[in-house]
C-alpha cells in the first residue's frame, strides 16, 4: 500500500492524468486544465477563431472551442478526448459545466447574434452549410503542382485549353476581321439639313459631283481585299 502511495507521489501531473481510467474523472481534469492561463493555447485559440466578427455565422464558437481544447490536450497532455462523449456528459451533470476558454470579443458577437432580428420565412428556409475544407486533398492538390496557382477545377481546365489553343465550351469565337456592310456608303443618300442661319437654297444646288474631292463615296478596301485582289491578279 505503502509503496503504492508512493509510486503515485512520484508522478508527474501529466502522468497522474494519463493513468485515469473512469470518463468523469478524465472528463472533470480535462476541464480543470488552466486554459486561461496557458498562453500557448490562447494564441492558437485565436488563430483557429479568426477576427471577432468575421466568423461563419452557423459555426458555434463554444464547439470550436472545444475542438481546440481536444487537440491541445492531446498534444500537451497526451490524453484523447472523445467530442460526443463529452458534450454527453456535460450534458447529463447539470451541476458542472465546461470552462468559458473565449475572449470577451467574441462574447459581444453572440451577444448580438441573440438581440439581432429574427430571420424571415425565406431566410429560415435557405440551405446552410458550414464551410468546410478537405485537408488531405488540398494537401495532395498542393504537393502535385507547387508553382502553380490552385485554382478550382472547371477553371483550372479552361485555362489549359486556352494555353493549347482548344476551343473553349461555351465561349462565342469573334473573327479578327471586320465584314462591312456593303449598303453602308460614307456619304449619305439624304441631304443635310440646314442650319438655321444658313440661307434657303435650292435643294439641288450642292452638286454631287463635287463631293469626291473632298470626301470619298467609297470605304478604302480592307487589307484582305488587297491581297485577294492581288492573288487573284497574279494567278
Amino acid at each position: 500500500m505503502d509503496q503504492q502511495q508512493q509510486a503515485s507521489s512520484s508522478l508527474t501531473g501529466a502522468e497522474r492524468i494519463r493513468a485515469l481510467k473512469d470518463d468523469n474523472a478524465v472528463f472533470t481534469a480535462f476541464d480543470t486544465y488552466p486554459w486561461k492561463k496557458d498562453k500557448n493555447f490562447m494564441s492558437g485559440l485565436y488563430a483557429i477563431l479568426g477576427e471577432p466578427g468575421q466568423q461563419n455565422p452557423q459555426a458555434s464558437l463554444a464547439d470550436m472551442a472545444i475542438h481546440a481544447r481536444i487537440f491541445y490536450y492531446a498534444q500537451r497532455i497526451g490524453v484523447n478526448i472523445d467530442f460526443g462523449a463529452y458534450k454527453t456528459w456535460l450534458d447529463t451533470d447539470t451541476n458542472h459545466q465546461a470552462p468559458d476558454v473565449l475572449p470577451e470579443e467574441y462574447h459581444q458577437r453572440d451577444e448580438a447574434k441573440a438581440t439581432s432580428a429574427p430571420a424571415l420565412d425565406w431566410q429560415k428556409a435557405a440551405p446552410k452549410s458550414d464551410l468546410y475544407i478537405d485537408r488531405k486533398a488540398a494537401a495532395a492538390a498542393q504537393s502535385g503542382s507547387q508553382d502553380q496557382p490552385n485554382y478550382p477545377m472547371g477553371f483550372a481546365e479552361m485555362i489549359k485549353l486556352i494555353q493549347e489553343g482548344k476551343p473553349v465550351p461555351g465561349i462565342r469565337q469573334i473573327p479578327n476581321t471586320v465584314v462591312r456592310n456593303p449598303a453602308v456608303k460614307p456619304v449619305g443618300a439624304m441631304a443635310a439639313p440646314r442650319k438655321p442661319w444658313e440661307k434657303h437654297v435650292a435643294a439641288d444646288a450642292q452638286t454631287l459631283p463635287d463631293l469626291p474631292r473632298a470626301l470619298d463615296t467609297e470605304f478604302p478596301p480592307l487589307h484582305d481585299d488587297v491581297a485577294v485582289s492581288t492573288s487573284s491578279g497574279t494567278t
